[in-house]
């Protein structure tokens, strides 16, 4: 599926120069991130305003979490709240490991992201109970189930400031895609802002 929204991330010359080292830095942790899709992801978390949560449904290995950290570290400072129950989904049982959390904090220390960085080791659901801060950009990446998506965009998304906000992945699969035509492209609640490779961002309205 191609996306054909604006985008400009690849024009900007400071951001590039800045994602070079991530590049690096995240060449070792596995994940299915593009590194221009790393590169939207920074820019998204660097322009957030002062004061506002970004929140990751789905951390694996940290893969995106360190681009969002890296990216809030060069913006605002703002925490990056790394949501992940670390077992159970099926891409943790596909690594034969009972808990992928360990090497996900080690991939933060590597990355000197580990002191902005809130790693809350839970469903989307149960922290969503507790929740009360506003969010700034939500990046959604758990299971890409079409239920699952659109429920912890519903869940999440009463949090959102305004003009936060929300990144999918994989919206070339079946379930982020059908999120993405009912309640970004058909709606008046949302707008459609960038996309690079399977991302699409939204900014609410």
């Amino acid at each position: 599926m191609k996306f054909n929204y604006p985008l400009q991330v690849a024009g900007d010359s400071t951001i590039a120069d800045e994602a070079t080292e991530i590049k690096q830095l995240v060449s070792g942790v596995e994940g299915w991130l593009s590194d221009a899709e790393g590169k939207l992801l920074y820019k998204l978390a660097k322009d957030i305003p002062q004061g506002q949560a970004i929140v990751e449904i789905g951390s694996w290995k940290g893969k995106s979490t360190i681009w969002l950290a890296k990216g809030a570290k060069a913006g605002s400072q703002n925490e990056v709240f790394a949501i992940d129950p670390h077992q159970g989904s099926k891409a943790h049982t596909d690594e034969g490991e009972e808990s992928t959390y360990p090497t996900f904090l080690t991939n933060l220390e590597k990355a000197h992201v580990q002191d902005i960085v809130v790693s809350l080791v839970t469903t989307s659901s149960k922290a969503s109970e507790s929740w009360r801060r506003r969010i700034g950009l939500l990046w959604i990446d758990g299971s890409h189930e079409y239920e699952d998506v659109k429920y912890d965009l519903i869940l999440w998304k009463k949090y959102l400031s305004c003009n936060g906000i929300v990144a999918l992945h994989d919206c070339d699969k079946p379930g982020p895609a059908r999120v993405i035509e009912e309640c970004f492209a058909s709606s008046d609640e949302f707008k459609i802002i960038e996309s690079t490779d399977t991302i699409v961002a939204a900014v609410k309205c």
